[in-house]
């Protein structure tokens, strides 16, 4: 079985019902952007996520849009909502910037994860997304994630798409903080590092902990809802086994069955777990 933790609903899905019968996923976590009122996709509301994740429970993971132009009491909204996690994209400012940390310490509270959106980003002008909205990756720098970590060391974060270009501070992430994740999804630019740096070992309290425990697979195409996107997904999950399997099998540790499996799924269900557990009675 696999996790697919960072993932998008298109708009009107249908069809939603053979994703979940598949017999391939266990979850998928999807993210809702659409605060940001992005004209480039289709993405589905809030609404429309929400209910997802109602007609399907446990299967669709719902994270909410963590809009930092509002107050941070939106964080308590979400959670009411129903959102398990929170989905950082565009920020005005870089994440670590001092005015958002009320943000994350209600969501330390709360026990939400958030994933951050960190590496390049698609091309957006100005026109094509609401107002006061990053429309580059500087503020999206995988670094920006670690004064974050150090200060809610309850806080998980997640760092979508490995950061790419700035790979050196997405392995500085991984090795040092015990609260910082990263997914792979929408990379393949740089193969090389990634079977480099999977057997790194982490320096993050935790002996025995390598790369691989940190890093979850995930697709983040407009992929759910469509027939095309279904498409897409599949392929993704069929790569991602391969690579796994077909490079890491025969020369490297990560390349065991036990040890692949944590990207495919361990890793994240044990995040899924782990907050589940802690966040009852918040």
């Amino acid at each position: 079985m696999i996790i697919d933790a960072h993932a998008h609903l298109c708009r009107a899905p249908v069809g939603l019902d053979k994703i979940v019968e598949c017999g391939r996923l266990e979850q998928v976590w999807l993210m809702d952007v659409s605060g940001c009122e992005l004209s480039t996709n289709d993405f589905a509301s809030e609404a429309e996520i929400l209910q997802a994740s109602k007609d399907f429970p446990n299967f669709f993971i719902p994270f909410g849009y963590l809009d930092l132009r509002k107050q941070p009491d939106c964080i308590e909204q979400l959670k009411e909502k129903g959102f398990f996690g929170l989905k950082a994209y565009r920020p005005e400012k870089p994440y670590d910037a001092l005015e958002y940390f009320p943000f994350y310490e209600r969501a330390e509270k709360l026990g939400m994860p958030i994933l951050f959106h960190t590496g390049i980003v698609e091309k957006c002008s100005r026109r094509q997304m609401g107002s006061h909205l990053s429309c580059g990756p500087t503020n999206m720098r995988p670094a920006h994630l670690a004064s974050i970590a150090a200060a809610f060391p309850g806080l998980t974060l997640i760092g979508g798409h490995l950061g790419y270009p700035w790979l050196d501070e997405t392995a500085e992430n991984l090795y040092y903080y015990p609260n910082i994740y990263h997914d792979l999804s929408g990379y393949r630019k740089d193969i090389e590092w990634l079977i480099r740096n999977l057997d790194h070992k982490c320096h993050d309290g935790n002996e025995k902990r390598y790369f691989n425990d940190k890093i979850l697979f995930a697709t983040d195409a407009l992929c759910y809802g469509n027939e095309q996107g279904h498409a897409e997904a599949f392929k993704l999950m069929d790569f991602w086994t391969l690579f796994l399997e077909m490079i890491g099998g025969n020369y490297y540790r990560w390349g065991e069955p036990e040890e692949r499996k944590k990207i495919l799924y361990c890793n994240a269900k044990r995040i899924y777990d782990f907050i589940l557990k802690n966040r009852s009675g918040k």
